[in-house]
C-alpha cells in the first residue's frame, strides 16, 4: 500500500517540468517547498491526454467512469486509493485504466504505517540521494453526484506491487511502484505489453528508510537543539516526517 506520500523543496516545477519532459506552453503549477498527501486530497500528476505531457490536480481515489449513482450509494474499497497488480486486469474498475489511462505522481517519499492499532507511526522511504521520482498510477474522468451537487473531476490510483526487502518488514504485502524517469515515456504512452513490465519491486539499493538518518542527525545535535527538535516534533507530527530532516540540516525552525 502506500498510506501517504510527498515531496520537499527539491521538487521544483522546473525540475518536473525537465524530468517529466512537461509541455513547455503550459502555465506552472504553484508546488509549496513541502507537501504531503493523504487518500481523498487533490493531488498533482502528470498525464497525457493526447497533446503531450500536462500536470493535473485530481482526487487521489479512482472513481470508475460507469458508476454514476450518488458517490455516498458506494463504498469502494479502500476507496481505491491503491490498486493491486491481482486487479489490474481483473475487476472493471481499473481494467480500461490500465490499459488506457497511465499517469505518473511525482514524490520524494512515501509512508506506510507499522505498529499496533491505535498506536501505529509512519515509516518514510526514499531515495538514498533524496531526488524525487514517479509512483505510477492509473487515473479517470469522472461525473457524478456528490452531496447532491453534480461534479466533474479527475481522480487517480497509485499502483502497488510485492514489497521489496527494504519495505518489507514494515508493510510485508504491498509497496508502490516506483518509476525511474527515463522509463515515464513508455509507461505514460507504450504499448500496454511493454508498460506493464515496469510494474515491479524497486531495486533495494534505490530506497531506504529516512527514520534511521534523523535519528542519527538528532543523535548529533547540541543538547539545546535537539531538546528543541523535541519538543517541534511532539507539536507538530508533520516534523516526524522527512520534512525534519531538512530543518536539522539546516537548523531552520
Amino acid at each position: 500500500m502506500c498510506a501517504n506520500y510527498g515531496y520537499l523543496e527539491n521538487l521544483t516545477w522546473s525540475e518536473l517540468a525537465r524530468l517529466a519532459g512537461l509541455l513547455p506552453s503550459i502555465s506552472a503549477l504553484n508546488l509549496p517547498p513541502f507537501e504531503r498527501f493523504f487518500p481523498s486530497m487533490m493531488a498533482p500528476l502528470v498525464v497525457n491526454r493526447g497533446d503531450g505531457r500536462i500536470v493535473e490536480r485530481m482526487h487521489w481515489g479512482l472513481i470508475p467512469t460507469f458508476w454514476h449513482k450518488p458517490i455516498e450509494e458506494k463504498r469502494f474499497s479502500t476507496f481505491n486509493f491503491n490498486t493491486r497488480a491481482a486487479d489490474w486486469l481483473e475487476k472493471p474498475t481499473f481494467r480500461e485504466a490500465i490499459r488506457q489511462r497511465r499517469c505518473i505522481i511525482p514524490a520524494t517519499f512515501f509512508a506506510e504505517y507499522q505498529g499496533e492499532k491505535g498506536a501505529k507511526q509512519a515509516v518514510h522511504f526514499g531515495r538514498p540521494d533524496r531526488s524525487p521520482f514517479a509512483l505510477a498510477g492509473v487515473w479517470s474522468d469522472w461525473q457524478g453526484s456528490v452531496k447532491g451537487e453534480i461534479v466533474q473531476m479527475g481522480t487517480f490510483s497509485i499502483l502497488t506491487t510485492a514489497a521489496n526487502a527494504i519495505v518489507q518488514p514494515v508493510h510485508p504485502k504491498a509497496m508502490p511502484v516506483i518509476l525511474d524517469w527515463e522509463d515515464i515515456s513508455l509507461w505514460i504512452e507504450g504499448p500496454f505489453e511493454d508498460a506493464i513490465t515496469l510494474a515491479r519491486p524497486c531495486p533495494e539499493d534505490e530506497l531506504i528508510r529516512l527514520q534511521p538518518r534523523l535519528a542519527a542527525l538528532k543523535a548529533a545535535l547540541p543538547d539545546e537543539r535537539r531538546v528543541l527538535v523535541e519538543q517541534k516534533a511532539s507539536t507538530d507530527p508533520l516534523l516526524e516526517s522527512p520534512f525534519l530532516e531538512k530543518t536539522l540540516i539546516e537548523g531552520t525552525f
